[in-house]
């Protein structure tokens, strides 16, 4: 900020993903390279862009005139460059008539994933009151945090009110985001990811470096199944409430595995194939998409445990008939002949056959009978969204909710929803594997991706599974005789979260894509 004018630098750095997308339209003359002279017209059209876009009004909305326009390609990972777009603009805007508020909005797509932020500093002024920090805290966008996506997105407007004097900022309420340079398991595997993008990207691939870089792909699989995502908060919950089995966690943990590969594979293709599809865009609605189905999965398990809590009528009890005393020893009697059947239909009976059984007189805790037992049964069977429900009922006292075997289709339903949004990384290695013409190469790495995934949320879900065969076997602990009068309620509270988080998942991604 100058005391007569407004210079602006307005940077845009694109990733691998677009970058790559970009190409062809640079490339005007469709020989395969980006020359300078076509650099050069893309960057001005694209600086034309962002100078419509920028809006700063002091009162009036100012008019900004090119000085320059830059594009230029720097290399990136797995091979691919990224771009970066200079634009400086400049405005003419006097202050001598005192102080002036400016409001700046930059026109940047808050919805896209990336990192966007304001600075303002003065030259021969003082701003005041700016809500804009002076130095930029990515060095003009050259040093990201290590994990865009749970960083801070920044700032896509700001104000301030400058006036001449000396340079500085007085009463500044902007303050530079304090950059995290990573550390723990989100920095390995950020590092890991570069690993294998440059063993992916290398000009000549041998064997050594090609079974490093499949070893590389299963162990990064491994760990980026470990960070927050991919399903492992509704995998427990469904897992710990429903009394999950060992195959039930490898369903969960192949269905994630098969939908990522599937995934990435696909929106790979598709993203070379069309240059106008945004992939943060197909990565939101995916998000979306998957807290849909783990909102389905939810409201299907909390209708079906409120339908098992209602208390079941209570059953008449056939009176048995006054034991007769026998003269001979009491025998067996058509133990050949006798029926036991049930009919796999939807309402089924089955009969006992009557019987004569002998007790022991030598206790009086034992006495001799000899009287038929006919009770009906009433078996039910309802097919669901998520798989079929066998119920027996009705029983002498209220049945409490208690957790039913897993359906398959319930279980392959969180796996997708768990898998259904594909690794950026992944994405990264896949697009440059086939930019250098080793298609069948990156299906390989992210085949190898998504098995070290499958091996750890396999993993995580048998030890889910052994920990809840634990607990209740140890009934002499109080935690333990307090899960266990929690026991009936598990297929409430299990469902109502499983319900919740989807909600919040489709709550969290939904301003994303509208």
């Amino acid at each position: 900020m100058s005391p007569d004018r407004v210079d602006v630098l307005a940077v845009t750095d694109s990733a691998e993903i677009p970058t790559l997308q970009n190409a062809p339209r640079v490339d005007t003359d469709g020989d395969g390279t980006q020359s300078a002279g076509e650099r050069g017209t893309w960057a001005r059209a694209r600086c034309a862009e962002t100078a419509g876009k920028l809006a700063v009004t002091a009162p009036r909305r100012l008019s900004w005139t090119i000085r320059s326009a830059t594009f230029a390609y720097t290399p990136g990972q797995a091979g691919l460059p990224t771009s970066r777009l200079e634009c400086r603009l400049r405005a003419p805007l006097d202050l001598g008539n005192g102080p002036v508020t400016l409001h700046v909005t930059t026109g940047a797509d808050a919805g896209r994933v990336g990192w966007n932020e304001i600075t303002a500093r003065g030259t021969g002024t003082r701003l005041q009151r700016s809500t804009a920090p002076e130095t930029s805290p990515s060095d003009e966008l050259r040093d990201y945090p290590r994990d865009l996506l749970t960083a801070p997105r920044g700032d896509v407007t700001a104000q301030f009110t400058a006036t001449t004097g000396d340079e500085g900022s007085a009463t500044s309420g902007g303050r530079a985001t304090v950059i995290d340079p990573g550390n723990g398991l989100t920095a390995r595997v950020e590092a890991l990811s570069q690993h294998l993008a440059s063993l992916a990207g290398a000009r000549s691939l041998t064997v050594p470096v090609g079974l490093l870089a499949v070893l590389l792909s299963i162990v990064l699989g491994a760990g980026h199944a470990l960070l927050p995502g991919h399903g492992k908060t509704v995998m427990a919950a469904y897992l710990a409430g429903r009394r999950g089995r060992t195959r039930d966690a490898v369903t969960v943990g192949a269905t994630v595995t098969a939908t990522h590969t599937a995934g990435v594979l696909v929106i790979g293709l598709c993203l070379t194939a069309f240059s106008s599809l945004a992939g943060d865009t197909v990565l939101n609605w995916l998000g979306v998409v998957s807290g849909a189905l783990v909102t389905l999965v939810g409201a299907n398990l909390l209708t079906d445990a409120v339908r098992r809590s209602r208390p079941k009528p209570t059953l008449p009890h056939a009176p048995h008939p006054s034991p007769t005393p026998s003269a001979s020893p009491p025998a067996l009697v058509g133990a050949a002949g006798s029926a036991n059947t049930a009919e796999r239909d939807h309402v089924t009976t089955a009969s006992h056959a009557s019987l004569a059984h002998p007790h022991p007189q030598a206790t009086p805790s034992h006495h001799a009978h000899d009287h038929p037992h006919d009770h009906a049964h009433t078996k039910t069977h309802r097919h669901g969204l998520f798989g079929h429900h066998h119920s027996h009922g009705p029983t002498d006292t209220p049945t409490p909710t208690e957790p039913e075997p897993f359906s398959t289709r319930g279980l392959i339903g969180l796996g997708i929803a768990g898998g259904l949004v594909p690794s950026p990384s992944a994405l990264v290695v896949l697009l440059g594997a086939i930019a250098l013409g080793r298609t069948a190469f990156g299906a390989t790495l992210v085949l190898a991706y998504g098995l070290g995934m499958a091996a750890t949320l396999t993993a995580v879900g048998l030890l889910l599974v052994r920990l809840g065969n634990r607990v209740t076997r140890l009934d002499s602990y109080p935690l333990s005789r307090w899960v266990r009068r929690i026991t009936p309620y598990t297929a409430l509270l299990t469902a109502a979260l499983v319900l919740v988080v989807g909600l919040g998942l489709m709550i969290r991604g939904l301003p994303t894509v509208l």
